[in-house]
């Protein structure tokens, strides 16, 4: 059998695209390889006996004796921003008692209405959108750098902030006119709170449970598999890249039995038809004019209230 040849770039790619975030589209490959206590110790061939059987090479049975195709291997394709649950969501919302906001109650009916049309489709793979309290912990307490005390700076607390401020900001369309375009004289803490690039950002986690057999569930074998993030201006960045050409990725579990795990994520965004391409210039170009007049209308308006005050102060020193 050959061997494995295994991605070991995780680190992020950023790629740029004019086409609404809704189209994208993963596919999420995931599969168990083998304990990887097996692949550290082996025992050597001692003479006078065959060789190990192939027979040992095969998973263990479970309780039932056998295990199920989705615990060894599982595929899904996900949308951006589609909520997949994980079996501890399940059996977290399944508790009235334990739904806080309406997102939760939100959740517990959905899961009742999977439950009634035959239960969730994934077992292990499953997602955290931006409206999860998982995205708002972990971008808040994510560590800069590897000291085992790291205070955040006040540039890193202002950024950790910005999604936040994405979702709690109010529609501003109506007081443009109002705000003031130009501070003149701004103070300290003006210049403090506003010297943070604050582009709003959409996060996305894509998960996977890596629990013993039997043992889905429990949040200490939840681990990320990928981190999508998506601002207005049509950035997306992936953490890790697409796996494309390169190999899997791989993913060693902790504890007792530890496990080896292999896993690939792929875009299948389907392109957009010629048709559709012309109708989003149409939109483009309408837009761009619309906010072409309304920016000259703004020009004038201030051209206008200039002249007038040049005006009255010449003829006041007359």
């Amino acid at each position: 059998m050959a061997e494995t040849v295994w991605s070991t770039d995780t680190g992020e790619a950023v790629y740029r695209s004019r086409d609404p975030v809704r189209n994208l589209r993963l596919r999420v490959h995931l599969q168990r390889i083998t304990s990887s206590n097996f692949l550290r110790y082996q025992p050597a061939a001692q003479p006078g006996k065959d060789l190990i059987d192939l027979a040992t090479f095969r998973p263990h049975p479970t309780a039932s004796g056998h295990r199920s195709e989705q615990e060894e291997e599982e595929e899904v394709v996900i949308g951006w921003q589609e909520k997949l649950f994980s079996q501890f969501e399940v059996d977290l919302y399944r508790n009235e008692a334990a739904c806080q906001s309406p997102l939760d109650h939100q959740y517990r009916q959905e899961i009742l209405k999977l439950e009634d049309s035959g239960g969730r489709k994934n077992r292990r793979i499953f997602t955290y959108t931006d409206s999860d309290r998982y995205t708002n912990v972990e971008e808040h307490c994510q560590k800069m750098t590897t000291a085992a005390r790291e205070v955040p700076s006040f540039l890193v607390e202002r950024m950790a902030n910005v999604r936040r401020r994405r979702q709690d900001r109010r529609g501003m369309e109506g007081g443009i006119l109002k705000s003031r375009i130009v501070t003149w004289e701004p103070s300290e803490e003006f210049v403090r709170n506003n010297h943070v690039i604050n582009t709003p950002l959409q996060t996305m986690y894509i998960m996977a449970d890596l629990g013993p057999y039997g043992k889905l569930g429990y949040k200490k074998y939840e681990h990320v598999l990928c981190t999508l993030k998506v601002d207005s201006n049509g950035v997306i960045t992936v953490k890790p890249d697409f796996t494309g050409l390169k190999g899997p990725y791989r993913m060693e579990t902790e504890g007792e039995k530890q496990e080896l795990w292999k896993y690939t994520v792929d875009s299948v965004s389907s392109l957009a038809r010629p048709e559709e391409e012309e109708r989003e210039q149409r939109v483009f170009k309408d837009l761009y004019g619309r906010h072409k007049e309304y920016l000259s209308s703004l020009v004038g308006t201030d051209f206008e209230m200039v002249s007038g005050l040049v005006s009255c102060s010449t003829a006041s020193q007359l």
